[in-house]
């Protein structure tokens, strides 16, 4: 008796196991469907060029340079779902876009709609519930007639969670060279402004895993 118990505990611990790694599985490969990549934007003689995050010594040289301030960095965020492009090159770069993002995330967990500013131009950010596991995610412009530059419909937690690692990402490059430890900052933004930004979007992320599972 003692034996039988003893393999199906064995059984059930195992079959726990096998659970689990599928549950990884389809969440990592859930994950993989969406690609996020961000770009510093370097303007010479009015021509736009990316730098990407993993291009360390293009990067450093962007840092120490003397003009350049961590308040307000130009970047281009590109997003590819399922190798399709979502967010290209013809979408504008703009500053801060980050930022926008995770306020967009905030108030779309809030229970909102989301209709936003995207950058300081005259661009629209949108995302819109279609049901409890689809969204809408759009960028036009803010004018008459609108123009759509971007527009698909995602998987709602793959897509929020897959945007939470892109700004991860960001964050994490920029305290890991020290930017906001140098000289061109303002008085007022602390010195460990991309942690405190981290912190944030880590809170973000549980609200995600909490309201969306």
């Amino acid at each position: 008796m003692n034996k039988e118990l003893s393999i199906r505990q064995l059984f059930v611990m195992q079959l726990k196991g096998l659970v689990s790694i599928a549950i990884k599985f389809i969440k990592d490969w859930s994950l993989m469907m969406f690609k996020i990549s961000t770009f510093l934007v370097g303007i010479s003689e009015g021509e736009e060029s990316y730098i990407s995050l993993d291009d360390s010594f293009k990067l450093r040289e962007i840092f120490e340079h003397r003009k350049f301030t961590p308040d307000h960095i130009q970047i281009h965020i590109k997003i590819q779902y399922n190798d399709q492009i979502v967010v290209g090159n013809d979408i504008p770069s703009g500053l801060d876009l980050w930022t926008d993002y995770i306020v967009g995330i905030e108030q779309y967990l809030d229970g909102e709609n989301v209709e936003k500013p995207y950058g300081i131009d005259q661009y629209l950010m949108k995302l819109i519930s279609i049901n409890s596991s689809l969204l809408e995610f759009s960028i036009v412009g803010d004018w008459e007639p609108v123009e759509v530059f971007a527009q698909a419909i995602l998987p709602k937690r793959e897509f929020l969670e897959a945007i939470l690692d892109g700004a991860t990402h960001f964050w994490t490059t920029l305290n890991d060279y020290k930017v906001f430890k140098g000289k061109n900052t303002k008085n007022t933004t602390p010195k460990e402004y991309p942690k405190l930004i981290i912190e944030e979007i880590e809170e973000l992320r549980k609200k995600v895993k909490t309201l969306l599972n």
